[in-house]
């Protein structure tokens, strides 16, 4: 999957733009706050709909305009199709496929695949369970658009049972409206459950493989889920459900008192081990950044293997962030195989060799000049 041409209006500090980059290497060079991690935060909500650095579209909107647009050119399996972003100062969204107009999250997720490292992508190692729960979503969701909708009704019933539980607090008793909410939770949080465990399965060898060469055959790493359930990877859909219902029912007392679901997979945490030692605990820095880059550099052969393509890999600012070794393995990795773009304030932080046959722009307050 290539991004042949990106155009953006009214996005961020940026007016006008229209970049066309190359099908291998691209580095966007210049000092700090000109615009380098705007464009890569563009293609990713060209990607995903919406921005990796703040919740709110209204902030990526350029002062007093109206509306900003994102527009891209895709090739993806040999054919070629626009993907148009327009989002309006009154909270509007439109998103558009060829043409076609999208009105649902699942129908557009995949349509352009990425995947975004970042200096703050160290928080899947040392962040909380909320950012590694995103991190596994997010990759799921570009290779399965279904599970997008399965989150989305997820989050809705996740909601309406946490004001039931606080209702029932309120009035110091069991709400029969419970069960009804219990069932529909039980229902999309297994099929939720199931899915995470399929995909981990398959990106755990990938990202052992990536880990054991960047360490030199010194270091294992191993992934573990934790869930709330609790549930194994080894279950069945009906063995999910069974432990779920169980575990949901031994906390009813629990959940009422504090008025809100504490059993399902927006609870869940993975843990991540080098040598059986806990990464985030005892892990040395060094060590945390080869977890995150080996869990990046998995999640590009795992959607090679899904989809049958490589998706478009964005580097921010994250070179300065890794020492040579790292730095050239990496390089080396996505070398004329992986559409990639990268952002850096130093052309030395490049293998010359690799240099050469990038594709290089300056980015100067918000403007871009090809080299």
């Amino acid at each position: 999957m290539h991004l042949k041409s990106l155009s953006l209006v009214n996005y961020r500090n940026y007016d006008l733009l229209e970049v066309h980059p190359s099908m291998s290497i691209n580095v966007f060079y210049g000092f700090n706050a000109q615009g380098k991690t705007n464009l890569l935060e563009s293609i990713y909500y060209l990607a995903t709909t919406g921005s990796h650095r703040s919740n709110k579209d209204l902030e990526l909107l350029k002062w007093d305009n109206p509306y900003f647009q994102i527009k891209g050119l895709v090739e993806s399996h040999q054919r070629d199709y626009s993907l148009d972003i327009t989002y309006q100062r009154d909270g509007k969204k439109i998103a558009k496929v060829a043409g076609l107009k999208k009105d649902r999250l699942p129908e557009y997720i995949g349509s352009l695949s990425v995947v975004l490292f970042s200096p703050e992508d160290l928080a899947i190692v040392k962040g909380g369970p909320k950012e590694r729960r995103k991190f596994l979503d997010l990759q799921i969701a570009q290779i399965s658009p279904n599970y997008a909708h399965q989150l989305i009704q997820y989050q809705k019933i996740l909601s309406q049972r946490n004001n039931l539980l606080k209702t029932s607090w309120d009035l110091r008793k069991e709400s029969e409206q419970l069960e009804v909410w219990d069932t529909q939770l039980i229902n999309i949080g297994s099929k939720i459950l199931l899915k995470r465990f399929e995909v981990l399965k398959k990106l755990l060898p990938l990202a052992k493989s990536t880990h054991n060469r960047i360490s030199a055959g010194k270091e294992n790493l191993e992934i573990k889920y934790i869930s709330s359930c609790p549930a194994r990877p080894d279950f069945s859909i009906s063995e999910i459900e069974n432990s779920y219902r169980t575990k949901l029912l031994s906390v009813r007392k629990d959940e009422i008192g504090r008025g809100t679901t504490l059993i399902g997979p927006h609870r869940d945490d993975l843990t991540f081990y080098i040598n059986n030692i806990d990464a985030k605990l005892y892990g040395s820095q060094g060590q945390q950044r080869s977890t995150a880059l080996s869990l990046k550099l998995a999640e590009l052969e795992l959607m090679y293997v899904e989809t049958g393509e490589y998706p478009v890999l964005l580097l921010d600012d994250v070179l300065s962030e890794l020492d040579n070794m790292r730095r050239h393995y990496l390089l080396t990795s996505v070398r004329r195989k992986v559409q990639t773009f990268v952002t850096t304030t130093n052309l030395e932080f490049m293998d010359k060799e690799i240099l050469s046959e990038a594709k290089i722009f300056r980015v100067d307050e918000g403007k871009i000049i090809e080299q």
